[in-house]
């Protein structure tokens, strides 16, 4: 859950921060309020008396939106020395007292400060201030593009100031995108939209978001590898790392799949010591989740079972069954058998 801190100075800032911070409540949000000590009630979290510049700077470090109801020009000069790079640096957004605008003033694309300067402009009935271009010539970004697939492509700066740029003045991209992918992105305003890559026009900038090998190498090319792939796993008892390597890389040759693509693994909690399941799961990054054949069972009705797996493990089929209950989808391959180890994929129901 995305971490907000709401942070004023004045007593007209306390009053519309309080408001603020119960709004962002209801919405669901885990929020902080951190006020200055005269003004801070009972159980109010509070900054003494010339400590301000270190205390929004620890909060700078410490969550994913600082929300400052103050003039633009203190938190500037109060965060110049900490801000550090548009991929690492949490939003930072600014409110006037009276709650007439919300600026969206750092890291409005990759740290969602665009996106929640429209949601809490939206709350206190206020006036949002967004400078990116993209925004203000109402066409997707490629940061925002990949960040709804959970995205990944190479030289992020270099890449996304050269695309962006295009877009914002109406220039040519064109833009291939795995047909399962268009329900996260919801809008590819900007974007000259391709239904296969041999309609690309060689010199045109080409954005791929595809989880797939296979495309060529061109430097007109950038290529999008979203996260949202769910591996289901089964697999005798100690089977080693290396068998599971293997297996792994079998599986993704099988099915032309990059192995960046993949975000979460799951299997059976009966297999939650087994070595080489971590091991995979750390070499790729991706979260790793276990559940109960109670879990699986109901999920596992949807493949075909085995009589002797649901005799040892109390559910009839572990990596489809694990790969769906995971995902909140149906897996989309057939399941991988071989060296004693099952597999399954299947895709984030959301993001």
């Amino acid at each position: 859950m995305k971490k907000f801190a709401v942070i004023a100075l004045t007593q007209g800032g306390a009053t519309t921060a309080r408001h603020l911070v119960g709004q962002l409540k209801k919405q669901e949000y885990k929020v902080e309020l951190i006020l200055p000590e005269r003004l801070a009630q009972r159980d109010e979290e509070f900054y003494s008396r010339g400590t301000f510049s270190a205390t929004i700077q620890q909060l700078f470090r410490k969550y994913d939106c600082i929300v400052c109801i103050m003039a633009t020009g203190i938190v500037v000069r109060a965060l110049a020395n900490v801000i550090v790079d548009k991929t690492v640096d949490p939003a930072v957004i600014v409110m006037d007292e009276k709650a007439n605008h919300v600026i969206s003033l750092l890291s409005g694309h990759v740290g969602g400060a665009n996106e929640w300067t429209v949601l809490i402009a939206r709350l206190m009935k206020s006036e949002p201030v967004i400078t990116t271009a993209t925004d203000i010539e109402k066409v997707q970004s490629l940061d925002i593009l990949a960040k709804k697939v959970n995205g990944w492509y190479p030289n992020f700066k270099q890449n996304t100031k050269k695309i962006n740029r295009l877009l914002a003045e109406k220039g040519l991209v064109e833009l291939y995108i795995e047909p399962y992918l268009i329900k996260y992105v919801q809008h590819l305003s900007g974007f000259k939209q391709l239904k296969s890559v041999r309609e690309h026009e060689s010199g045109i900038p080409l954005v791929v978001v595809s989880d797939h090998t296979g495309f060529t190498k061109n430097p007109d090319i950038i290529h999008v590898v979203p996260r949202v792939n769910v591996l289901g796993l089964g697999c005798r008892k100690n089977v080693t790392i290396t068998i599971m390597q293997e297996a792994f890389t079998e599986f993704c040759e099988q099915h032309q799949l990059l192995w960046q693509s993949f975000i979460k693994l799951a299997s059976i909690d009966i297999k939650s010591h087994e070595g080489a399941i971590q091991y995979l799961a750390s070499t790729l990054g991706c979260q790793l989740e276990f559940y109960s054949a109670a879990e699986l069972k109901v999920a596992s009705k949807n493949y075909p079972e085995s009589a002797f797996v649901l005799k040892t493990v109390g559910v009839g089929n572990v990596a489809c069954a694990a790969a769906d209950y995971a995902s909140g989808e149906h897996t989309v391959t057939e399941r991988y058998a071989n060296h004693e180890i099952t597999m399954a994929l299947s895709r984030l129901s959301e993001i």
